[in-house]
């Protein structure tokens, strides 16, 4: 492949394609129908895996057969398909959103009916991490935190931001306890700092905070992300959540308030 097709196969992949699928397509686009035997050579590919790409992609409408006197062969559709692909991942997207109150409400009955009162789940990795912080925005009123760093310090910018405008489109309040004195600004989600966070620093020496700790509703979860390595678990349970709870409101009345400084929610003790 040229130079510039492989500048274009990141473009190709985030439509859902795998690497090879994404280098079969640019192949054919740029080069022309090929048979199957063309392509398994050009590409030094396997005949077995040709036919299996060239299925997938034929599904997706991206490649078409054509008859000629060297065989059957196979050639890119015209470009304009990736446009009626996205839209078609933006419908099926919006009826996706559309459905999934209705489905988390019953999925919810089931639980009820089925799962003990008490439960501990573990999460594994970068996506387990991912997992238990977007959880928490099922909040139904507080999520109090014992916080290490800010979220976007650990995760991905845009992941953050979403968690946060999650929170506020649920009216979900923070209440973070930090052993930082002072913090710069760290989200663009400037409606979270004005209306739904507050934050309050709470010496080290009377108590560090050396794990992520998120209770709300019935949860009580934990994690650490130091040394690359990362740990994380939920449990559920009412009467524990309930003493967490009790515990953090002790000890955030008696935390010093931290003065927020801009939209972005640089902070400082006051």
């Amino acid at each position: 492949m040229s130079e510039q097709t492989d500048k274009l196969l990141p473009l190709v992949k985030a439509y859902g394609l795998s690497d090879e699928e994404s280098r079969v397509y640019l192949w054919l686009f740029s080069d022309g129908a090929e048979t199957a035997l063309e392509l398994s050579r050009k590409l030094r590919m396997g005949r077995t895996k040709v036919y299996r790409i060239r299925d997938t992609l034929r599904n997706l409408g991206l490649v078409e057969q054509q008859l000629s006197s060297r065989g059957l062969k196979f050639a890119a559709v015209h470009p304009s398909r990736f446009e009626q692909i996205a839209q078609e991942k933006m419908s099926k997207a919006k009826l996706l959103l559309e459905s999934a109150p209705e489905l988390t409400v019953k999925l919810q009955s089931l639980e009820a009916m089925s799962d003990p009162r008490s439960k501990v789940i573990y999460f594994e990795g970068l996506e387990g991490l991912k997992q238990v912080s977007y959880n928490s925005t099922r909040a139904k009123d507080i999520v109090r935190v014992f916080e290490m760093e800010r979220l976007s310090d650990f995760l991905p910018f845009d992941f953050a931001e979403d968690v946060r405008r999650q929170y506020v489109a649920r009216k979900i309040q923070t209440r973070d306890l930090t052993n930082k004195p002072s913090f710069s600004g760290f989200t663009d989600v400037v409606e979270l700092v004005k209306t739904y966070s507050k934050i309050r620093y709470l010496d080290p020496s009377l108590l560090r905070i050396s794990f992520e700790v998120l209770i709300y509703n019935d949860v009580y979860a934990t994690y650490s992300y130091q040394n690359g390595q990362i740990f994380c678990v939920e449990i559920h349970n009412p009467e524990l959540a309930a003493m967490q709870k009790q515990l953090f409101d002790f000890i955030w009345a008696g935390a010093e308030r931290m003065k927020v400084l801009d939209d972005r929610g640089a902070a400082e003790v006051s």
